[in-house]
């Protein structure tokens, strides 16, 4: 088990960072890919104790770092062109957290149990997936300031913060389902699956968690108006009195 959670370890630092190479502020230290680079080959040391030679494995290992490689290059590639994120996109661009799923496929090829393989990838994507949303959803305010695109800012398009409260307003009143519940719904959407592969995969230990981020899918819509509410309170305090 020490070997896994080093390989998870390990996993982690090497996407972290080809991550911040990636983000171009780092893209003059050329140091930092030999040091993502290490990293892969320290974890797939690791990985060689748990599954030896395992050729299912490693053709399925394979497969998920080949896709990974050209999710990098579609970001790459959405960022260059500034193309409009839409749910195609913001799927395809998941495949970056498909490594996520190497450590758990080790110990199911390790116990023979490789049935479960894609009961484990469903799980792993749309947690993913669902936690992706909620995140964005969570800081929509933030990464629209910010310029920061994501499926859910380029739905609002260039509303600003006034459109994105009214969207917020609107959808807590149920006048209307607005793009801020479809993201929800997407959300929820996504959690439900995650929710039906964890219970294929007999994971137990996840019910715990599955059912607080569904309660937290369910109020999020509250959530996001009260953060709105204090973060434009905050605003207008720092702001000073009119005419001061």
């Amino acid at each position: 088990m020490s070997d896994i959670l080093g390989v998870s370890a390990l996993g982690y630092l090497h996407a972290r960072a080809q991550d911040d190479w990636l983000d171009g502020g780092s893209r003059e230290d050329p140091s930092l890919i030999a040091v993502a680079e290490a990293l892969l080959a320290l974890s797939n040391k690791l990985l060689v104790a748990v599954v030896g030679a395992s050729l299912r494995f490693w053709q399925f290992y394979s497969q998920v770092l080949n896709a990974y490689a050209e999710s990098l290059l579609d970001i790459a590639e959405l960022r260059r062109t500034n193309a409009p994120i839409s749910r195609s996109t913001f799927e395809r661009l998941l495949t970056q957290s498909r490594p996520l799923v190497i450590p758990s496929a080790a110990l199911l090829d390790r116990a023979d149990r490789w049935q479960l393989q894609p009961h484990l990838e469903e799980f792993v994507l749309t947690a993913t997936a669902s936690c992706q949303l909620f995140n964005d959803l969570t800081d929509l305010y933030r990464d629209s300031s910010m310029g920061q695109r994501t499926w859910t800012t380029d739905a609002l398009g260039e509303s600003g913060p006034d459109g994105l409260w009214q969207e917020v307003v609107t959808a807590t009143s149920g006048q209307q389902r607005g793009r801020i519940q479809e993201r929800i719904g997407a959300a929820l959407s996504f959690h439900q699956r995650s929710a039906e592969a964890a219970q294929a995969l007999g994971l137990t230990a996840a019910e715990t968690w599955l059912a607080d981020r569904q309660a937290a899918l369910e109020g999020l819509l509250r959530s996001l108006q009260g953060n709105l509410l204090a973060t434009f309170v905050r605003r207008m305090g720092e702001s000073g009195p009119a005419g001061g």
